[in-house]
């Protein structure tokens, strides 16, 4: 005689796969999202410092890149040398970048430095050459 047969028991290994798979794909997704918002690089972003303060406006008129413009062509009409601007960035703690502006007035070089805040768009002249700019260019007869 011959024992009963069990009845016939399906594998259900696939559904094992799919329920790790989505606990793979979930952790991996969250890991990305969570490193994303924490860990957001600053490093590498120089052009972006430098437009930021460029696009600044310290006294609500125009802004710093057209300021320099205007005081340049102000400037020459009156038969003095302003320009050769040059802009620069370096950062200096995570979202604190150093951005600098280097021209000539006349044979004289001047630089002027703002500290740009990438994270809060907040942007400080630091120093006499950076504040006094606004007023030097009105002077020269800009407009703003």
């Amino acid at each position: 005689m011959t024992a009963p047969q069990a009845p016939h028991v399906r594998d259900r290994s696939w559904q094992a796969v799919i329920g790790w798979g989505a606990l793979a794909l979930f952790a991996i997704g969250f890991v990305w999202f969570i490193s994303t918002q924490l860990g957001e690089t600053w490093s590498k972003r120089e052009k972006d410092a430098v437009q930021l303060a460029k696009d600044f406006r310290p006294d609500g008129g125009m802004n710093l890149s057209d300021l320099t413009k205007d005081y340049s062509l102000k400037a020459k009409e009156k038969g003095a040398y302003v320009g050769e601007f040059t802009w620069d960035a370096k950062q200096k703690d995570g979202p604190q970048y150093e951005v600098s502006l280097l021209w000539k007035e006349g044979e004289a070089h001047k630089v002027a430095v703002w500290v740009v805040d990438l994270k809060s768009k907040e942007v400080r002249p630091q120093g006499d050459e950076a504040a006094s700019l606004p007023k030097r260019a009105k002077a020269a007869g800009g407009t703003s």
